[in-house]
């Protein structure tokens, strides 16, 4: 929202000094008649908050009211009561979206693990489609995608200034996008680049679960052929990487769109590659170890599973009570 250079060296002004905020009278906050410890905030954060809560104690929904939240979200851009009141100013005073949108462009990248921020903003995308959607142009539903495409690209530049390809508030806002506008079909290049940059990139693998969830489900034999052999040729990369032999538990064992751990011959082969590399027994890949202990409870080869969990217990013992339970689990089912 554009102010003339009267209203810009007003705003260096205390409040209290300004002639169009005389009529408002602050109002401080109320710790209680003891309060236990008081915080200690800097004379600007108080005053910007009495006379928002001056505000908000009338009401009032105007362009002065929008330009104080943006003084209080200066001071702590996590205040949701903030965000929740500039968006009840912004529908009132028919401010212009996509000015609102540039104001958010920094703070998402400047607080990317914000979670008001993110949340406006996609506040803010579905308020500016509805209004592209209203227009009655002929090619508003084109303008909609490119919207939100410019969305997703904003999202990936967030990553990147930040470094931060793990922020869940990100991943989320990027999701919320995808699902809304319809756009996972073109979602697995993005996912697969990020995963050729870091293989252990945990946020990556999961948002490629759910690009297979919105895109391909129920499942597909083909394609869950295609995202067990991503996994196994992640494997082959780097055995110690978690994340992949998780993934493989996405498609392998019990539950919907699963097949049977022993559907994959080359997983096995590759399981006993990963452990004939290891210095020891003591050195074993824990992951290659449980994934053939899922195989012999698959084939119900009870002895071979109660082995390798056993090993389980031997090199992973922080979770020597897990392993028991998972051999006491196995011999209730097979009555041993």
């Amino acid at each position: 929202m554009p102010r003339d250079d009267h209203e810009g060296m007003q705003m260096q002004l205390p409040y209290s000094q300004r002639p169009e905020w005389q009529d408002v009278t602050p109002v401080p906050q109320d710790d209680g008649p003891e309060p236990l410890a008081v915080i200690s905030y800097p004379p600007g954060f108080v005053e910007v908050h009495d006379y928002f809560r001056a505000i908000q104690q009338r009401g009032e929904l105007t362009l002065r009211a929008l330009w104080l939240t943006a003084d209080v979200i200066e001071q702590n851009s996590a205040n949701y009561t903030a965000w929740y009141y500039r968006r009840r100013c912004l529908r009132e005073v028919k401010a212009d979206l996509y000015a609102e949108h540039r104001f958010t462009d920094k703070w998402a990248r400047d607080c990317p693990k914000n979670y008001q921020v993110w949340y406006h903003r996609r506040w803010l995308i579905m308020e500016m489609a509805q209004e592209l959607r209203s227009g009655g142009e002929a090619d508003a539903e084109k303008e909609v995608t490119e919207l939100a495409e410019r969305e997703l690209e904003y999202h990936m530049d967030c990553m990147q200034v930040n470094d931060d390809y793990k922020n869940y508030n990100g991943w989320s806002h990027r999701q919320f996008i995808l699902q809304k506008f319809g756009l996972w079909s073109k979602e697995l290049p993005f996912v697969e680049e990020l995963l050729r940059d870091d293989i252990r990139n945990n946020s990556a693998w999961n948002h490629r679960h759910n690009i297979v969830r919105n895109e391909c489900w129920p499942v597909t034999e083909a394609v869950r052929q295609r995202e067990v052999d991503f996994a196994l040729n992640s494997i082959r990369k780097c055995a110690s990487n978690e994340c992949s032999w998780n993934y493989l538990g996405a498609y392998l064992g019990e539950g919907e769109g699963k097949v049977p751990w022993t559907s994959v011959p080359a997983l096995e082969a590759l399981c006993q590659e990963v452990l004939a590399l290891a210095a020891g027994p003591e050195h074993f890949c824990r992951f290659a170890v449980e994934a053939l202990a899922n195989i012999h409870e698959a084939r119900v080869e009870v002895q071979d599973a109660i082995q390798k969990y056993e090993t389980l217990k031997a090199i992973d013992k922080i979770r020597v009570k897990y392993w028991d339970w998972r051999i006491a689990l196995l011999l209730k089912k097979t009555g041993g």
